[in-house]
């Protein structure tokens, strides 16, 4: 399902030696930091194996590394930048100062990221235009009752700051959110929590536009009854925990799955119309018990490492690594006419 038929050809526009910089803005010892790194190292291999000159480039806080990558004299630049000095907030700020470097950047814009990077503009964004997400909060004053609400970081992604003591009742939530703003560096919102299945959607740029690859489901496999079904940090990077260990992903569904599948990828393609997306980029849902689609997050420039769910979706679907890097390359650069 997608809006362009026309095949990817290959490159174009392009001579061996050409240079594409990758640039990320890892420069901590945390475990999703590393994971940036790991991710960089894998893409500038791609890169070279596709014939380009690939240099890998770490982004500081003061963005001083931008007059290295203008001597390498770049015919594009691979945007990994998920943060700069271990804040997501500033993710955008190196897009829009990589533009000004004259050549293709792959990925979102930097004015596209600012928006979707901030739950809460993307949610606003995501109202404005028909679109179905929870019920949010910034101060908790407006909530109470029984009902669960999870508290996230407004920029952070990748679960940072997520574990069990997130989801808390909605007569919690002011004092929740009061904590976190006391206690973290980051700025926290509360969600109204969505009891029921998730699901991942990735979309890719293609000739004609968003391609969009088949929903895949994560499993709580396990979980105790009460247990709540989120992916925290642990579960997401830490490979000895529980949640890591029993969270696999779904690929193959029933039948009656068909209609609720196709509702999340024509979603997935209204939420890439709508902020006007390019490169690559994966939706996050929640399902409830009535069959409801809950858009949670749309993650710009999702992580393109060979174990990332985003790659691994796209893999499944028959798109081999070097390819989908190339594609996303051609992206940046244009398509063929």
């Amino acid at each position: 399902m997608g809006e362009g038929t026309r095949a990817f050809s290959g490159l174009s526009n392009w001579h061996p030696g050409d240079v594409a910089v990758v640039v990320h803005g890892a420069w901590g010892i945390s475990l999703d930091e590393e994971d940036t790194r790991v991710q960089a190292r894998e893409v500038s291999e791609s890169l070279e194996r596709l014939g380009m000159t690939a240099p890998v480039v770490a982004l500081g806080p003061d963005l001083t590394e931008l007059r290295q990558i203008r001597q390498y004299r770049p015919k594009l630049i691979f945007n990994l930048v998920e943060g700069l000095g271990g804040l997501g907030r500033r993710a955008h700020e190196a897009a829009v100062v990589l533009e000004q470097v004259g050549v293709p950047l792959t990925g979102v814009s930097g004015a596209v990221q600012e928006v979707v990077n901030s739950k809460v503009a993307c949610k606003e964004a995501l109202v404005a235009a028909g679109l179905p997400t929870p019920l949010w909060t910034t101060t908790g004053t407006d909530v109470s009752g029984d009902g669960l609400w999870i508290v996230k970081p407004v920029w952070e992604h990748g679960s940072l700051a997520m574990d069990s003591g997130s989801v808390v009742f909605g007569s919690e939530v002011a004092s929740a959110l009061a904590r976190r703003h006391a206690d973290s560096p980051h700025l926290h919102f509360a969600e109204q929590y969505v009891t029921g299945r998730e699901f991942n959607v990735s979309v890719v740029e293609g000739p004609g536009g968003g391609e969009v690859f088949p929903a895949v489901e994560m499993l709580f496999v396990d979980y105790p009854d009460q247990a709540l079904r989120i992916v925290d940090y642990a579960a997401k990077w830490d490979s000895g925990s529980f949640g890591f260990n029993h969270t696999p992903r779904r690929f193959e569904f029933l039948e009656g799955d068909k209609p609720l599948l196709d509702r999340l990828q024509q979603l997935s393609l209204d939420v890439w119309r709508h902020f006007r997306m390019e490169g690559y980029v994966r939706v996050d849902f929640r399902v409830d018990e009535r069959n409801q689609p809950w858009i949670l997050e749309v993650n710009a420039n999702p992580c393109l490492s060979h174990d990332a769910g985003f790659v691994v979706t796209v893999l499944k679907s028959g798109l081999e690594y070097d390819r989908l890097i190339a594609r996303l390359v051609q992206a940046a650069l244009g398509w063929p006419t």
